[in-house]
């Protein structure tokens, strides 16, 4: 996902893998907790979230490995469970 913002042929792949990584994750909450809307634009903030998180720990030289439960729990909490 970073690096990709570097490479103008996979631009347009790399706009629509959020989008649908994000509608992806609004309807399994939906599906899983009907009686709970998903606020609009919840899912974009969780993957914005998980993007934001993951492009930091690469300039700054983290492990990646480490980063799993971080993630999923940013996005477990933007989203009603």
């Amino acid at each position: 996902m970073v690096e990709s913002v570097a490479c103008p042929a996979i631009r347009k792949v790399r706009a629509e893998c959020p989008t649908a990584w994000a509608q992806l994750m609004e309807a399994l909450v939906a599906e899983r907790r009907p009686d709970r809307p998903v606020p609009p634009m919840a899912g974009t903030a969780a993957v914005g979230a998980v993007v934001h998180l993951l492009a930091t720990a690469v300039e700054e030289g983290r492990d990646l490995s480490s980063m799993s439960g971080i993630l999923a729990d940013s996005s477990y909490r933007l989203l009603p469970a």
